[in-house]
């Protein structure tokens, strides 16, 4: 008896650690976790007021209206596989921006991490972006400009993520 009462107590703490443990990203107010099953992920979000446009059949569009903020998720199978967030809200704040967002990644645990400059050049765009992957977490660094359809537009953005974009 006393063998099954620590093996119950071992295999409690053992899922309790694996919840606790779970990558996850604030989005706004309602917080989204790798392997989140997506139909909890539209409650949630709807439940607060944004916006959950699943248009296209793997990639959401979340948009809180009241902060005029914009989350990008993606879902394999209907589980969360990819969630961002962008720190840039007024690019005069760019340095406490990127700041927060390399906060927020220690903050959540990374140590190991990786630092990659991937810009891009073409007629149509000059980009850098940097990149800093830490496992499932990770931030990219944007800064740069695009012609589209004839118009320009600038690109600056420090954005947070959780997970793999496929």
């Amino acid at each position: 008896m006393m063998k099954i009462l620590l093996l119950l107590t071992l295999c409690a703490s053992t899922a309790s650690a694996q919840v606790g443990n779970r990558v996850s990203l604030e989005l706004g107010t309602v917080t989204v976790w790798l392997g989140m099953e997506k139909a909890a992920v539209k409650q949630q979000v709807e439940a607060r007021g944004m916006n959950f446009d699943q248009t296209s059949p793997n990639s959401v569009i979340v948009a809180d209206i009241q902060t005029k903020r914009i989350f990008t998720l993606l879902f394999v199978h209907d589980k969360l596989v990819y969630a961002d967030r962008n720190w840039l809200r007024d690019e005069s704040k760019a340095l406490p921006s990127v700041m927060d967002a390399l906060t927020a990644l220690i903050d959540q645990g990374a140590t190991n991490c990786t630092i990659s400059h991937a810009p891009i050049t073409s007629p149509d765009a000059k980009m850098n972006r940097v990149f800093i992957n830490c496992g499932q977490r990770g931030i990219l660094l944007t800064y740069g400009s695009t012609t589209l359809a004839g118009d320009f537009y600038t690109d600056n953005a420090i954005s947070e993520r959780i997970g793999t974009y496929h």
